[in-house]
């Protein structure tokens, strides 16, 4: 192993989106996950909560985004909902006490774990049992997408005009 191989450059996926872009990326995982509702869970809600929390994630991820954090920044939270809450409020994102705590609370991490991984499906022992979230998980995401809804309508994203249809961008560098 060279110099090459030990000076790898960081690959930070998703660099070129707009907060715009990436704000609509969060509107599909949570218009997936409300698709999911419609066919009630077969074996588990895991992949409805999944599609939840990435909603979450992005929407969150677009706010930074579209107050001037660098995507190298944004990237380094990597899927710590409640220190990316933080960084957000300190931005200026506004949402209701109740709704950040759940955000905040350390059960979201853990569960946001749990339903990537564990094996236990919707049995009485699953480790979620005792707090049924998917309805408030839902309801967050809801509240979490308007506010920076208002955020990124107020920015005024940047579009561009065929003939008379304007089309916002959704990404910096054309790819």
């Amino acid at each position: 192993m060279g110099d090459a191989a030990a000076k790898k450059t960081k690959v930070i996926h998703g660099k070129d989106m707009t907060a715009y872009g990436v704000f609509r990326f969060a509107q599909t995982y949570r218009i997936s996950a409300d698709a999911l509702a419609k066919i009630g869970p077969q074996m588990s809600d895991h992949p409805r909560r999944l599609l939840y929390f990435q909603a979450l994630e992005n929407y969150l991820r677009s706010f930074q985004l579209l107050v001037g954090t660098t995507p190298e920044d944004v990237r380094d939270y990597n899927h710590h909902f409640a220190d990316r809450l933080t960084a957000c409020k300190a931005l200026g994102l506004h949402l209701p006490k109740d709704i950040q705590d759940f955000i905040q609370s350390p059960k979201r991490s853990k569960e946001y774990v749990k339903i990537r991984y564990d094996y236990k499906l919707d049995g009485q022992d699953a480790p979620w049992q005792a707090e049924r979230t998917m309805e408030r998980l839902r309801a967050v995401v809801a509240e979490v997408e308007k506010a920076v809804d208002l955020a990124v309508q107020a920015s005024n994203p940047e579009f561009i005009m065929l003939g008379d249809v304007k089309l916002t961008k959704i990404s910096g560098s054309g790819h």
